[in-house]
């Protein structure tokens, strides 16, 4: 009788650790969509590769795939400054309320699709609401507003994920608005910065910069390997265009709506060119995945599409 008891038992100790086990890998995922009424977009982009498209909100993360939308079911951190990357994102903010993390988070990096994250540099010192990183080469820029003894205010960027960084001089910069920070999928001395005078473009790291064109209001840019693409706001008139390097050629792109809201967020597929996500300030969200021939609406006013 004890024998047997004791072989019960140890039957039962197995089924607990393996449900355990069960519960832990089950804890974090991408599931149905709870709150499809969304605050706050600080970013999108095709994370760990894609082909799901995640944008960052002021509650977690949310994912776009061939089935729809779907939510992360916890880590609902406010990320700032947000970066898809080949191995996943870097960003920034505000930890979810009753975290154990520090507040400000400083800047992180997650490799699996938001589960945890590796805390770099600055954890519990700033939030960096401007920061890009090379979608392949992980050189990170950021402009810091919240200057501290180990990081004055300005341009800085590292190549080594946080561990040491330069500060530039953005020699050639002249712009008092400044609305995003790119950089260059691979080559991690180009970024580009997006102002109301146009775009400013470096290619040594932020030494020095050049306007590469002079449109006004540019709300938004992103780089892609031979080129990019950018939004600009004018006389109550939104445009999208891609233009390539080393010429002035710049093409429109038609956008899905005539009479739509500025376009705040671009990202492109970076395995499939033709595919590009734009995100308005109003929290409107469309795709394209023919150079906007046609165009899905995957968000309106800040809520997402069934």
């Amino acid at each position: 009788m004890i024998k047997k008891m004791s072989i019960f038992t140890g039957l039962l100790t197995l089924i607990i650790v393996m449900s355990a086990c069960s519960s832990e890998s089950e804890t974090y995922s991408f599931g149905k969509v709870k709150n499809n009424k969304f605050d706050h977009l600080h970013g999108l982009g095709y994370i760990n590769g894609g082909p799901e498209i995640v944008i960052s909100t002021h509650e977690g993360l949310y994912e776009y795939d061939k089935d729809g939308w779907k939510e992360a079911n916890s880590e609902k951190h406010d990320y700032m400054g947000f970066q898809a990357v080949r191995e996943g994102f870097f960003s920034s903010g505000h930890p979810e309320p009753g975290s154990d993390y520090k507040n400000p988070l400083g800047l992180v990096k997650s490799t699996n699709r938001g589960a945890s994250f590796d805390k770099l540099a600055f954890y519990g010192e700033i939030d960096f609401h401007y920061l890009a990183a090379g979608y392949d080469s992980n050189a990170i820029y950021v402009l810091n507003e919240m200057p501290t003894e180990e990081m004055t205010g300005g341009l800085h960027y590292t190549l080594d994920e946080g561990t040491t960084w330069n500060k530039t001089t953005m020699n050639g910069f002249n712009s008092e608005f400044i609305s995003n920070l790119a950089a260059h999928p691979s080559q991690k001395e180009m970024i580009a910065i997006g102002s109301k005078d146009g775009i400013f473009l470096s290619r040594d790291y932020g030494e020095n910069f050049e306007l590469f064109n002079n449109v006004n209001m540019v709300l938004s840019v992103t780089l892609t390997e031979n080129g990019g693409y950018y939004s600009s706001y004018e006389n109550e008139t939104v445009q999208l265009k891609t233009f390539t390097f080393g010429n002035n050629q710049e093409m429109s792109i038609q956008l899905p709506n005539e009479k739509m809201n500025p376009i705040v967020f671009i990202a492109v597929n970076p395995d499939d060119k033709k595919e590009i996500v734009i995100a308005t300030d109003n929290n409107d969200i469309f795709l394209t995945k023919d150079v906007g021939a046609n165009w899905d609406a995957l968000a309106k006013n800040s809520e997402l599409k069934k």
